[in-house]
């Protein structure tokens, strides 16, 4: 259990600085690109490190290709911070861009067999007061064959708020994870890598 949630506090914390300061270096090297549809627009996600493969827009560019997968697109914001939150300087500024990530984690033993006991009993206590606006009621949908469940809500860091669309299942005991996060304002405008990467997502045999 403590190994778990240290692992999700890190991923989120890991996430938090992927969005809030975006990809400072945009370099790819050694990754594995590959062209699926015949409009060539979604390219290969995949690496030895973790055991799944998806495909993203062609449009967003690989930050990070290891045991957390993170995409991202070119489209920044310019995000003021507000100075009234603890450790906010005035007229400090950030930037930020849409993203995608794409985790996985062992689930401790005898805990959790399904979605929703993982995501009332763990995933929202350790997030604690980070939701807000958090769906009543998941979207129920598949993932390579197994249950998956979507969860919208938002959550506010340094005076800004955040839309998160996050899809949560379980394979071999392991809990998986693709998580789009974006502003409030460009959350709509690329949701769609969240869809293909749901679509083409496929368990390594």
């Amino acid at each position: 259990m403590k190994k778990i949630k240290i692992c999700l506090c890190l991923s989120i914390f890991a996430l938090c600085l992927s969005f809030l300061f975006s990809c400072q270096n945009n370099t790819i090297k050694n990754i594995p690109t590959e062209t699926i549809f015949d409009d060539g627009t979604a390219v290969l996600a995949e690496n030895s490190a973790v055991d799944f493969y998806f495909y993203y827009p062609e449009n967003f560019v690989i930050q990070r290709n290891d045991a957390m997968i993170v995409v991202y697109i070119n489209d920044s914001e310019i995000v003021p911070l507000d100075a009234s939150e603890p450790g906010s300087a005035e007229n400090f500024k950030i930037e930020t861009k849409p993203n995608l990530s794409a985790t996985v984690f062992g689930l401790p033993e005898g805990k959790y067999d399904t979605i929703d006991e993982y995501w009332n009993d763990f995933a929202v206590p350790s997030f604690g007061t980070l939701f807000e606006d958090l769906d009543a009621e998941p979207e129920t949908l598949t993932v390579d064959g197994v249950e998956a469940k979507k969860y919208t809500y938002t959550f506010s860091v340094a005076g800004m708020k955040y839309r998160i669309s996050q899809i949560v299942f379980f394979n071999r005991r392991q809990v998986y994870t693709l998580t789009y996060t974006a502003t409030e304002n460009k959350h709509q405008t690329y949701s769609n890598v969240l869809d293909i990467a749901a679509e083409t997502f496929k368990f390594k045999k």
